[in-house]
């Protein structure tokens, strides 16, 4: 029996139904009881089907085994490569987390790329009150020279007798060439100042742009970045950078090396079979201070090819691009070169003024001790003046005196208006020429007169 149900295993469909097997019993007719037990003695020692049957038999379990291995290593290879049910949460959750991390690494670069821009139309307002207090004091500078030169055109209207040049024609004259040569500085300092305001628009457009471009991405991330604002000059190592992105928040928890999350996604992965390319990799942004170490740190220390070689290669395709970059280093370039005109326009200022107010004390102090001289001579020429009316006034009355005592001495005009004691027959004098010898000189003296 043992043996029989041996060979009732399952066969292939050419041996499914085969024939049956004609059993012959012998001595068949009539002593069954000593025939079975003769067939059962036989059975035991006896095959009892045929050998067609039987290796058909066998031949069958052999293809049924290589079927079921067959079988069991596809199942075995379905379930290494096949994805599970999951997958498509797993790759949703990887495709979340690097948008989110490029999303926080592309808002990290639009704040720093904000902040660059405020910086440069904080620039742009500091270089116009300079331009501005530069055009007030060229203003200034023009009007003294004007000034300068009415005042030199003035002091040529004086008598030809006063025309000889003086100390205070000479300081008129190096005023004038004082203002002339600070009004050509000014303008020289006014042109950069324009110049270098075209550049920062330039730039502030460009940062614009940019920064428009960069922030198309974050239409559904919050704008606050107050955690990541107070964090500043980053290592120029990239673990360093990689280490500070996660502690202010650049990077989410699942992108974070040795994060339980970051295992299980791993592991979710190498057991789905997917696997994320090198250029398909999440962002890590860098922070603008290490790009501008990076690329303007070693600068005066390398030759132009050295640093080109130098320069941190940036994909384009990254957060912070070559655009970026380019329109950080150039607003940065901008912007100190602004802040040395301002220093450069601080200083002519003050030193225009300060040469001014000594020019103007110089002219100033020329022209009043020449205005003092003058009053002084004045004063001299008016006492002198005031004497030389005193003696004419004297002459005057002194010829007067002298008219008038000389008509005395002349006497009347007419004989008739004589009196009595001035004529020269007076009854005294007749009755003195009585005598001889007597004649008066009195006749001869008036004759003289």
């Amino acid at each position: 029996q043992h043996a029989f149900e041996h060979h009732l295993l399952p066969v292939s469909a050419d041996a499914a139904n085969p024939s049956p097997p004609s059993f012959v019993v012998a001595g068949s007719c009539g002593r069954s009881g000593s025939v079975m037990s003769a067939a059962a003695t036989l059975g035991l020692k006896m095959q009892v089907s045929p050998d067609t049957w039987k290796g058909a038999s066998a031949h069958n379990m052999k293809l049924s085994q290589a079927i079921i291995a067959r079988c069991d290593q596809g199942m075995r290879i379905s379930r290494r490569t096949d994805p599970l049910p999951l997958l498509r949460d797993a790759c949703i959750r990887e495709s979340n987390d690097r948008i989110h991390a490029y999303v926080r690494a592309t808002r990290a670069v639009v704040v720093q790329l904000r902040q660059k821009l405020v910086a440069t139309n904080e620039e742009i307002k500091a270089l116009t009150r300079g331009k501005e207090a530069l055009e007030r004091s060229l203003e200034h500078t023009r009007k003294d020279l004007a000034l300068s030169r009415q005042s030199v055109e003035l002091r040529g209207l004086r008598p030809s007798r006063e025309k000889e040049p003086d100390a205070a024609d000479l300081c008129l004259l190096e005023e004038q060439a004082h203002l002339l040569s600070s009004k050509r500085s000014l303008e020289v300092q006014l042109s950069k100042a324009q110049q270098q305001l075209q550049v920062l628009s330039l730039t502030r457009a460009r940062l614009a742009a940019v920064l428009q471009e960069r922030s198309r991405v974050t239409d559904l991330l919050c704008h606050s970045m107050s955690s990541t604002v107070a964090v500043s000059h980053f290592s120029s190592s990239s673990s360093q950078i990689f280490d500070r992105q996660r502690k202010v928040g650049f990077l989410p928890q699942s992108l974070v090396p040795g994060n339980e999350r970051l295992q299980r996604s791993k592991s979710a992965q190498g057991s789905y079979g997917v696997q994320r390319s090198k250029s398909h990799s999440a962002p890590a942004p860098l922070h603008l201070s290490v790009i501008r170490e990076e690329t303007e740190g070693h600068r005066g220390s390398l030759g132009p090819k050295e640093f080109e070689e130098k320069q941190t290669y940036l994909d384009p395709y990254e957060t912070f691009s070559p655009e970026s970059r380019d329109s950080v280093q150039l607003a940065s370039e901008a912007i100190l070169k602004s802040q040395e005109i301002r220093r450069e326009l601080r200083a002519a200022v003050d030193n225009k003024k300060l040469l001014q107010v000594s020019a103007h004390n110089t002219v100033n102090e020329g022209l009043t001790r020449k205005l003092a001289e003058t009053i002084t001579i004045t004063q001299h020429l008016q006492v002198n003046a005031g004497q030389t009316s005193l003696a004419v006034h004297r002459a005057r009355r002194c010829l007067e005196t002298q008219e008038k005592g000389h008509g005395y001495l002349l006497g009347p005009e007419s004989i008739a208006n004589l009196t009595t004691r001035e004529r020269l027959d007076r009854p005294l004098v007749k009755v003195y020429q009585r005598h001889p010898s007597t004649e008066l000189p009195e006749a001869a003296h008036f004759a003289q007169v």
